[in-house]
């Protein structure tokens, strides 16, 4: 009998199994994400981490030591930054890590732009994340570093690493900035340091030593605190106008990526015949596999969506998680369109604003979402929403209170040590599917029949499950 089945009746002296619609019920487990990997893999994984923890303090130590030599000693002599510095001309903030924590950066410029309407703002960021930020009327221009490059040792044995290195030091160091913000850890603060900026200003404990002119106390999570709080305490550190009714993040929608998702979004309406509400899910998540809502859950929450609310269900993701969707699609049974891997950064913004909702885990599309304003349900377990959750007032978040959620600490990607992440396959796909109601009702993209106690448990009488608004910090 298949796993999740259980016996319930009888029929010619035969027991009859029936599938349990408990979401912990695993009819097909998903490989990688609710099998505890093998002993060998987990020693090595363990091997790794106390390396890697070995290498991070002798690479502390020997950079400390660097920077201890190279410091600037004409900075006691400085005074704190100041609003309208007219010595303040060129800005590099530094951003070089995930999509969504670059999208929950656009307040921090928008607290600079206002310090310093006349100077000129740059972004760093990688290349796979940079055009998300691309119209904004307050960067004047995006670089992009694939610091990633940088980590392998073996990167080093290669010509191609230190030409990209040597236009990376042309491209920083020729402009003469007289401010750069490291906002993405020990990376970041390498990267600021090697742009020879006149003053940078980063958190002290998440920078190697002596690498920041004006470190900023503290680091990230040190004091329980949203990402966008944490980038606005390192603007108004540089002098940023922080405006209190400006917190929550925002991005351009561009003319031409609008247009395109248009058109697709029409085609696929008549091809589909599709009359209802357009539902985007993102199954996907870059920093854990814990982070991701099973596939089946998402192929069920389709179906529910498509048949009972006539919804156009549009699956989006990278590239790299094909699989997922494929797995979704294969799931399915009632129409839907698959664009994983199909759309640019700047037709995905452009898809998120042009959806109705958009049901997603931690994800960068769950920050693309807020930021265009568009109704959200976002699925937690491994990672704390009041860190690392949706922004403004048109998301719903669901999540479960487990003894051991959230986990995760930013060390490393979000895996569950029990190789079954329970805090997520607790999330029904009914207790989705009547957030979602909610949402599209709340949000009054189409008319809805008012929700039925049956389907509204997850949002009031299990209290295992929490759903709350969560506004932007002020």
């Amino acid at each position: 009998m298949a796993m999740g089945a259980k016996f319930n009746g009888r029929a010619n002296g035969r027991a009859l199994p029936v599938v349990s619609r408990h979401p912990l019920s695993n009819p097909a487990a998903e490989p990688g994400y609710e099998q505890r990997p093998p002993f060998d893999k987990r020693l090595i994984q363990s091997v790794q981490r106390r390396l890697k923890k070995r290498t991070q303090r002798l690479l502390s130590a020997t950079l400390g030591a660097i920077g201890y030599l190279t410091r600037d000693r004409s900075l006691r002599r400085r005074k704190p930054l100041r609003a309208g510095d007219l010595r303040i001309r060129r800005i590099l903030v530094v951003r070089v890590d995930m999509l969504g924590d670059l999208v929950l950066t656009t307040p921090a410029i928008r607290a600079l732009r206002r310090a310093y309407p006349d100077a000129t703002i740059d972004m760093l960021a990688m290349p796979g994340t940079a055009s998300v930020l691309d119209g904004d009327p307050d960067i004047n221009r995006i670089l992009t570093c694939d610091v990633n490059a940088w980590m392998a040792p073996a990167s080093w044995l290669r010509a191609e690493t230190w030409r990209e290195i040597a236009a990376f030091l042309r491209e920083t160091r020729g402009p003469r900035y007289d401010l750069a913000i490291s906002v993405c850890g020990d990376i970041g603060s390498i990267v600021t340091r090697l742009t020879g900026a006149r003053r940078r200003i980063g958190y002290a404990g998440e920078a190697y030593p002596h690498f920041m002119t004006d470190p900023v106390a503290g680091k990230r999570y040190l004091t329980p605190q949203h990402e966008v709080r944490y980038v606005l305490d390192l603007a108004r550190a540089a002098g940023g106008e922080v405006d209190a009714e400006e917190q929550r993040p925002t991005l351009v929608v561009k003319a031409d990526a609008q247009a395109t998702i248009r058109q697709i979004l029409r085609e696929q309406r008549e091809r589909l015949g599709a009359r209802g509400p357009i539902v985007a899910i993102h199954p996907g998540a870059r920093n854990g596999t814990a982070k991701r809502w099973p596939m089946r859950h998402y192929a069920e929450l389709g179906d529910r969506l498509s048949r009972e609310l006539g919804a156009l269900v549009v699956v989006t993701g990278a590239p790299n998680e094909l699989a997922l969707s494929h797995e979704i699609m294969r799931r399915m049974t009632a129409p839907a369109f698959d664009l994983t891997g199909k759309t640019s950064l700047q037709e995905l913004v452009a898809l998120m604003a042009e959806s109705d909702l958009v049901i997603t885990g931690d994800s960068g599309p769950m920050h693309i979402a807020c930021a265009v304003q568009t109704p959200t349900v976002a699925l937690h377990g491994p990672t704390e929403p009041a860190q690392s959750g949706p922004t403004g007032d048109l998301a719903l978040i669901l999540r479960h209170q487990l003894w051991c959620s959230p986990c995760y600490d930013s060390s490393a990607t979000a895996e569950c040590r029990f190789g079954n992440p329970v805090c997520m396959k607790l999330i029904s796909p009914d207790d989705v599917f009547a957030a979602a109601r909610q949402q599209l009702a709340r949000g009054q993209r189409i008319a809805v029949a008012p929700v039925s106690d049956a389907s509204t448990h997850a949002l009031g009488a299990n209290a295992r499950t929490f759903a709350a608004s969560y506004h932007a910090p002020e």
